[in-house]
């Protein structure tokens, strides 16, 4: 049976949705049962229960959240959640931002402390993709991408007589 990703985004251009819809189509290549949602359309009573998780998280403006993420926001910063509330979450968090901001990826360190906060653990170290970067946020999204499969397959073989399939 195939393991369980959960993916969710927090974009405001699109660009956030695009490295969370390509973390889902390699996903599928490795034989992962996966969900795609934006994080305002995730039913936030399953959060508890989930196992595996990957935020690609944009910030905006000054260190603004993505309007399709404020209402999961606003949730997950409630006083009187329990600090174990997340403690069955294991998660990979992808930040994309832009450093000529003095708030560069705050969204992204903050939901990083507050999943954390939550008992939450972070399976790899938080990514921080930059706009200004020479060469992009790429310098960051592919090598952080080769270390999450590396690690979730290492974790999760694939089922006997399965292999990656080809994206070609």
């Amino acid at each position: 049976m195939a393991k369980r990703l959960l993916v969710l985004y927090g974009s405001q251009t699109g660009t956030a949705k695009e490295i969370a819809e390509r973390v889902w189509r390699e996903g599928k290549l490795r034989h992962f049962a996966l969900h795609l949602r934006a994080l305002d359309e995730y039913d936030l009573s399953n959060l508890i229960n989930e196992e595996l998780a990957v935020f690609v998280i944009a910030t905006t403006g000054q260190g603004d959240e993505p309007d399709n993420m404020k209402q999961f926001w606003r949730f997950l910063l409630r006083k009187n959640l329990p600090t174990s509330s997340l403690s069955k979450m294991h998660f990979a968090l992808l930040g994309l931002g832009d450093s000529s901001y003095a708030k560069f990826n705050y969204v992204a360190k903050r939901l990083n402390k507050r999943l954390q906060q939550l008992g939450a653990s972070l399976m790899l170290p938080l990514a921080l993709g930059d706009d200004q970067h020479d060469l992009g946020p790429d310098f960051v999204i592919d090598p952080w991408l080769h270390q999450l499969w590396d690690l979730l397959l290492r974790q999760f073989p694939l089922p006997a007589g399965c292999e990656i399939l080809s994206d070609r």
